[in-house]
């Protein structure tokens, strides 16, 4: 998750705001944001963006955020370039910690090998300042979950079919001319 200087959805929430009990924030992205991430996702438009986060302490200084969000997007067909509607929606938690607090996960170098826990909890992400940007992280997720290959249901790629007249009669064959190098030699 990196940092964007200029997020399209800004919604920082300040450390110092949050209770220990934590902060419920609700969010629902305005005509202006929606265009912004459309843009950055090349995508033809974000219809709605909305939903809730839950803030809370994690280690003293950093903080926990447990979101979801629902949105309604429209993407161009792979097939047709014709609009594709789509409703996604989405849960995350996800740890943040002051820079300073995160130690890079640097394993040994060995040649044993090197297992990967899928179930483990992902990594902190550092604070942005002294608090966390909620609306980037929702963007980023949305980023994520954004079908790749968006396909009306009833398109259907069809090849072009050949006349019999567009193919050459035979194929040249390409070890001919080293064939003829050959004799020459």
């Amino acid at each position: 998750m990196g940092l964007r200087p200029n997020p399209e959805f800004r919604l920082f929430v300040s450390a110092s705001d949050v209770p220990p009990a934590g902060k419920e924030v609700v969010f629902d992205a305005d005509e202006r944001t929606l265009k912004d991430l459309a843009r950055r996702f090349g995508i033809i438009e974000v219809v709605s963006l909305s939903g809730v986060a839950k803030v809370r302490p994690y280690r003293k200084a950093g903080l926990t955020v447990e979101g979801r969000f629902k949105a309604e997007v429209v993407q161009s067909c792979v097939v047709t370039l014709e609009p594709v509607h789509q409703t996604i929606g989405e849960s995350f938690t996800q740890r943040y910690l002051p820079e300073y607090m995160i130690v890079p996960d640097v394993p040994e170098v060995s040649e044993r090998e090197v297992e990967i826990d899928l179930e483990a909890e992902d990594a902190p992400e550092p604070m942005t300042g002294n608090g966390v940007d909620i609306g980037e992280a929702v963007a980023e997720r949305l980023a994520l979950a954004l079908d790749p290959y968006p396909r009306k249901p009833d398109a259907a790629f069809e090849a072009l079919a050949e006349e019999p007249g567009d193919a050459p009669e035979s194929k040249p064959n390409p070890f001919a001319a080293l064939e003829k190098l050959k004799k020459n030699y």
